[in-house]
């Protein structure tokens, strides 16, 4: 992560986990940046040797391709929620 010793130590442990989480982000985007570019070399490799119309996606499919749709709550989830906020609400307000 690039810190030093006395700034490693320096941080909370919120602080450390955000810096470790941003940093684990960070290193996820640029690994699959290197994929992308990967997928494209060889798209572009296969594509002038291919009788049909390639896609990079199709070439060599990655995990993070598939789009993940999400579902509606369901209103009973929705009251659910609402209500344990109310509560924690009632307690702070105390």
């Amino acid at each position: 992560m690039g810190l030093g010793y006395d700034e490693l130590y320096d941080l909370t442990p919120r602080a450390f986990n955000n810096k470790l989480v941003g940093f684990n982000s960070f290193q996820e985007h640029k690994i699959q940046n290197d994929w992308e570019r990967t997928r494209m070399v060889v798209h572009s490799t296969l594509s002038p040797h291919s009788k049909k119309k390639l896609k990079p996606k199709e070439i060599l499919p990655f995990p993070w391709d598939k789009n993940t749709k999400l579902k509606p709550s369901s209103p009973e989830h929705i009251q659910d929620v609402k209500a344990r906020h109310e509560e924690i609400l009632k307690k702070l307000n105390k």
